[in-house]
């Protein structure tokens, strides 16, 4: 009997251990919650180190909450309709809608409104078409015009060094001028702008209209740069004699 006591007792103390890795187990368990906890911190580390939203995701946002309240009005709107008429969509409910308060057929409002709608497409369309076809005519227009001006003046790289004047004389219906007419208006126009500029106050005119002579003025500001040059100075005692 007292053996099978101490058979007991020593049985008893060998399992104690298995109780304790239990409970250690247990323990470990219980300790795992808190350290997963330090790596969702981690986590959230590198979005801390963005630098925010950008001008994109702020406008994504804004169309978003558009839409949002775009889709909310719609509902309000089915949901005060449908309390007096038919219809899943808010098409049917439109048309039912606006075919009871002018006192006509349904059916007969629902045809011309999907005519409507059709006449409304097919002009879309066809404005879509012209705007391609103008396009496509101008781009062909402006490299045969750009071909015919280089032939006069190589050193002209594109259109746009001729300015607004050029296109405006070549579009203008009420004078239909060729691209070379059009490009001898246009330097013509700025030959003339620059004979007829008013000279800077103290300097000499400096165009084809030059006086042959300064006024006392126009000595007096004189530089010393410009009294060194053999023609400034032969005008200057020519208008010396006359002063």
């Amino acid at each position: 009997m007292e053996d099978y006591i101490n058979e007991s007792a020593e049985t008893q103390e060998v399992a104690e251990p298995e109780t304790n890795v239990d409970e250690s187990a247990e323990n470990q368990e219980a300790a795992e919650p808190e350290q997963a906890e330090n790596p969702s911190t981690e986590t959230e580390a590198p979005e801390a180190k963005g630098s925010g939203k950008t001008e994109t995701d702020a406008a994504f946002a804004e169309m978003r909450r558009a839409n949002q309240q775009l889709e909310r009005e719609k509902k309000q709107m089915m949901q005060a309709l449908s309390r007096y008429f038919e219809g899943e969509t808010p098409e049917d409910l439109s048309i039912n809608a606006l075919a009871y308060a002018d006192q006509r057929d349904p059916d007969e409002y629902r045809q011309e409104w999907e005519h409507a709608q059709e006449y409304e497409a097919l002009k879309a369309t066809n404005e879509d078409l012209e705007t391609e076809l103008f396009n496509l005519r101008a781009e062909k227009l402006m490299r045969d015009d750009l071909r015919e001006i280089q032939a006069i003046d190589p050193s002209i790289k594109s259109l746009d060094d001729l300015g607004e004047s050029f296109l405006k004389l070549r579009l203008n219906n009420d004078v239909q001028l060729s691209a070379t007419e059009a490009y001898y208006a246009v330097k013509a126009k700025e030959q003339r702008e620059k004979i007829l500029a008013p000279s800077a106050i103290g300097k000499v005119a400096d165009n084809k209209t030059e006086r042959d002579y300064f006024t006392s003025e126009e000595i007096d500001n004189l530089t010393d740069e410009q009294l060194n040059d053999d023609k400034v100075w032969e005008k200057v005692m020519r208008s010396l004699e006359r002063l």
